[in-house]
């Protein structure tokens, strides 16, 4: 397996010589060199380091969704252009990848895409084919890499649902995003004959149920807009993007107090925004403060897991999707504790740059990042000095 590294600090921005140097540009390293290093020479000193590490997988078109088992030192990633899973063996101590395996998951063009673990049914994962219009669960049998995974349960799309793309269990409901035909689906998967499909406009990523008010909201990328339903009442209604924000929400998850989202923006530049949605649907808006930051597009974020000792905050994906003059970052923003006012940030660059990173997985001591064009797992470890 060729492992590709890039050291640096990370820092809070106020010095933009270590950005520079930041984003430098790595070798490659071959089996039984050292990789190569750079470090950032402006970077204060501190108690802690950062290390990027990338991981070649098969070769793939498009690397996409990752997630990881419960208790298990196993993470999962899909591929949709041959619609294949990856599964990532880690070291249960440092949490570095150590066997990296790929098995097919249907036809080659179902298009693997979504990813959630299952509570209903552990040990599992729900799975979507995009091309296919089908959810699966689906054994990945982590007691070994080399295993096989096994599709126990198939469920068609009802409705003339197409193009099944984010999936997630709440309770015996599965909510999909449904990016071919525009819809939502909320299906019970204990008995898939009860369904509902929601309009939506183009085109349904993410969805994400508020802890507080129970509402879902689903990021609309192709209309700027969030789609807000009650699914007591299967009442909807829609929340524009303000323009003075930015523009294109993808990314959204729960989170702390309500649902977070951030806004990739366009070709032309991003706008390093991301926002919390209250029990209301008001939206909060914050905006990253370092010159980095400030055109940055952001496609994803995830907090990190339940019991992690780290100060409040959460990790941000920037990336080169939409353009190819966008930075591929990882970014760490620290919250006070009412997760009302940003205090800090600190970025990291992938190695390899033009890669449209993709997802987030926080892991206890690390982070992962998937690279939807360059077949790599980035990893972002934090080590004591």
């Amino acid at each position: 397996m060729d492992r590709r590294t890039f050291h640096s600090r990370l820092m809070s921005w106020g010095s933009l010589a270590a950005a520079g140097a930041l984003l430098g540009t790595p070798g490659t390293a071959t089996a039984g060199t050292r990789p190569p290093h750079r470090e950032a020479p402006s970077a204060p000193a501190g108690p802690s380091r950062r290390t990027v590490v990338e991981y070649e997988l098969p070769p793939a078109e498009e690397t996409h969704e990752i997630v990881r088992l419960p208790d298990r030192p196993m993470a999962l990633v899909s591929q949709m252009s041959n619609s294949r899973l990856v599964k990532l063996g880690m070291d249960p101590r440092t949490e570095q990848v150590t066997a990296v395996k790929a098995f097919p998951l249907g036809s080659s063009d179902a298009m693997l895409h979504g990813l959630a673990v299952s509570s209903c049914h552990p040990g599992r994962i729900w799975a979507t084919h995009e091309g296919a219009d089908r959810l699966l669960l689906v054994d990945p049998r982590a007691d070994s890499v080399e295993a096989a995974p096994r599709v126990e349960r198939e469920i068609p799309v009802p409705g003339g649902g197409r193009g099944p793309h984010y999936v997630n269990e709440y309770g015996d409901v599965l909510w999909v995003t449904l990016k071919g035909s525009d819809q939502v689906l909320a299906l019970d998967h204990t008995r898939p004959g009860r369904h509902r499909l929601f309009d939506a406009k183009p085109h349904p990523i993410f969805a994400a149920r508020h802890p507080v008010s129970g509402d879902f909201y689903v990021s609309q990328d192709g209309a700027s807009s969030l789609l807000r339903i009650d699914p007591r009442t299967g009442r909807t209604a829609q929340i524009p993007v303000p323009a003075e924000q930015g523009s294109t929400p993808v990314g959204l998850i729960s989170g702390p107090g309500g649902v977070w989202l951030v806004l990739l923006g366009t070709a032309q530049a991003g706008t390093g925004t991301f926002g919390r949605i209250d029990a209301d649907g008001r939206i909060a808006w914050h905006r990253l403060g370092s010159p980095l930051g400030r055109s940055a597009s952001l496609l994803h974020l995830a907090f990190d897991p339940p019991g992690t000792a780290r100060e409040p905050g959460l990790w941000l994906l920037a990336s080169s999707i939409v353009s190819e003059q966008a930075r591929d970052l990882i970014i760490r923003v620290r919250f006070d504790p009412s997760w009302t006012r940003i205090t800090g940030e600190e970025y990291a660059a992938l190695p390899t740059q033009s890669c449209k990173a993709h997802r987030l997985l926080p892991l206890e001591r690390s982070v992962l990042a998937t690279e939807l064009t360059g077949a790599r797992v980035a990893q972002l470890i934090h080590t004591e000095e």
